[in-house]
C-alpha cells in the first residue's frame, strides 16, 4: 500500500471516530436540542372527583398536574435536572398513566447519567403508549450509548414505525448500522432521514461521512458542503469536509476548512489538535 492510500484510510478513520469523541454522540441532538419540543405534548387533564368528606373542612387545593409538568419542563430546559425529576415524580403521583411524563422523566434521568432508570422510564412510556415515537427514539439513544446495537436498532425501528416522518429515528438507525460496519445499510437510513428533514446539519454530515467511507468523494463533498451551509459553525463537518478535499487533491479548500476548525475550536481540544496535524500533512 502506498503512502497516499495509507493516509487516506487513516483520515477516514479519524473522520468517523474523532468527532464522536468531541461531540459525545449519544443524546447530542436528542437531549440538548430537540427534547423540549418532543416531550411537552398535550396538557394533562384529570377528571375532578365527585365525592366529598362528611365533615366540612376548609378545602386544600390539590396540585395541578399541568402546572407541575410545565414547571418540570422549565426546570429541564434550564438544566436543573434534579428539580425536574422531583416535579415529574410529583406529576406521576397524580396522573400515573401519562406516557409523556415517563418519557420526560427518562430524559431527566439520562441527563443525570442514571441510564438504567432512564431505560425503565422509557419502557414504561412505550408500554403505556406504543405510538409514542419519541420514547422509542430516546430508548434507542440510551441503548446506542451502551453499545447495545440490536436493542438500539429495534427501538429506532419502533420509533419510525410509530411515526414514519420521524427523521431522527432513521438517523439513529444509520448510526447503529455504521457502528456495526454496515455502510450500505447506513447509507439507506441516512438518505431516508435527509429526505424527511434536509435542513438538519447532523443528518447531512452523517450522510457525507458514509459517502466518504464508500469512496464516493464527490457526493461526500457536496453533502458536507450542505451541512456547513446549514450550520456554519459546525466544526466536525468542516473537519470532515477538509479530509474529503485533501483526498481529492484540493489542498486549498482542505486548508480553508481546517483553518475554520481552528477558528471554532479551543486550542488543545481533540478536534483542534487533529486539524493542526492535518495542516502539517498538507504543508508543501
Amino acid at each position: 500500500m502506498n503512502n497516499g492510500k495509507r493516509w487516506f484510510r487513516i483520515s477516514l478513520i479519524l473522520m468517523m471516530i474523532l468527532p464522536l469523541v468531541v461531540t459525545g454522540l449519544a443524546f447530542k441532538t436528542l437531549a440538548t436540542t430537540e427534547t423540549a419540543d418532543l416531550v411537552i405534548g398535550t396538557p394533562l387533564v384529570i377528571t375532578p372527583t365527585k365525592t366529598a368528606l362528611a365533615t366540612a373542612v376548609p378545602p386544600t387545593p390539590a396540585p395541578d398536574p399541568n402546572d407541575l409538568y410545565a414547571a418540570a419542563i422549565a426546570a429541564y430546559q434550564g438544566g436543573e435536572f434534579a428539580q425536574a425529576e422531583t416535579l415529574l415524580r410529583q406529576t406521576l403521583a397524580l396522573v400515573p398513566e401519562e406516557a409523556d411524563v415517563y418519557n420526560s422523566l427518562g430524559l431527566t434521568l439520562a441527563q443525570q447519567n442514571r441510564l438504567g432508570e432512564a431505560v425503565a422510564a422509557y419502557e414504561t412510556a412505550v408500554a403505556l403508549n406504543p405510538a409514542l415515537a419519541e420514547a422509542h427514539y430516546n430508548l434507542g439513544a440510551v441503548y446506542q450509548s451502551q453499545e447495545r446495537w440490536p436493542a438500539a436498532e429495534a427501538a429506532y425501528r419502533a420509533a419510525s414505525a410509530a411515526d414514519a416522518g420521524f427523521a431522527l429515528a432513521y438517523n439513529g438507525l444509520g448510526d447503529v448500522h455504521q457502528e456495526q460496519s454496515q455502510p450500505e445499510a447506513a447509507l439507506a437510513a441516512y438518505q431516508q432521514a435527509a429526505a424527511l428533514q434536509p435542513d438538519l446539519a447532523v443528518i447531512q454530515r452523517n450522510l457525507g461521512l458514509v459517502y466518504a467511507q464508500l469512496g464516493e468523494l464527490d457526493k461526500a463533498a457536496a453533502v458536507l458542503e450542505t451541512a456547513v451551509a446549514l450550520e456554519p459553525d459546525y466544526a466536525p463537518a468542516h473537519y470532515d469536509l477538509a479530509i474529503v478535499y485533501a483526498n481529492q487533491g484540493n489542498t486549498t479548500l482542505a486548508r480553508r476548512h481546517l483553518e475554520h476548525v481552528l477558528a471554532l475550536e479551543p486550542v488543545g481540544t481533540p478536534l483542534a489538535t487533529a486539524a493542526v496535524e492535518q495542516l502539517a500533512r498538507l504543508a508543501p
